[in-house]
């Protein structure tokens, strides 16, 4: 039987849209996270940002290489009503004084949903983060 640590360690991470925009700039450290995690079979994806990828990629072969994500990673499956949810916490958040804009809110919301850890270096998406209780990739770890 597996223990609960090691089933933590195991969870699946989603992948946000800059940290994707550092691997493929070959940037040393995010580039061997990654791949350490694509080797390991962790990594997950959301379609908005396989969009938000297909929408920034400079070449058609970036473009192609980010459709095949919806092939290659597991995509993690929006519930109804989702994105209304995460607009009624970024509501609250205001009303506290923190604007975190919706498509931050969002992911963090599928992250925490899905159980599934973030790798983010997106500022507001850790802010997110951090005012929903989600916890970050590496486990446990801090925003850069």
């Amino acid at each position: 039987m597996d223990s609960p640590d090691k089933n933590r360690l195991l969870r699946s991470v989603l992948i946000d849209t800059p940290v994707w925009q550092e691997y493929f700039r070959k940037e040393e450290y995010t580039y061997q996270e990654v791949n350490a995690l694509i080797d390991a079979g962790r990594v997950s994806c959301l379609d908005l940002i396989v969009a938000e990828l297909i929408h920034t990629a400079e070449t058609e072969e970036e473009r192609k290489v980010f459709q095949d994500f919806s092939r290659i990673f597991p995509i993690l499956q929006e519930k109804p009503g989702t994105w209304v949810e995460a607009a009624r916490l970024a509501s609250k958040l205001r009303q506290k004084g923190k604007k975190i804009p919706l498509r931050d809110l969002y992911i963090a919301f599928m992250a925490i949903s899905h159980e599934v850890f973030l790798y983010t270096t997106n500022k507001a998406v850790y802010k997110a983060c951090r005012a929903m209780g989600l916890k970050l990739f590496p486990e446990g770890g801090s925003f850069p």
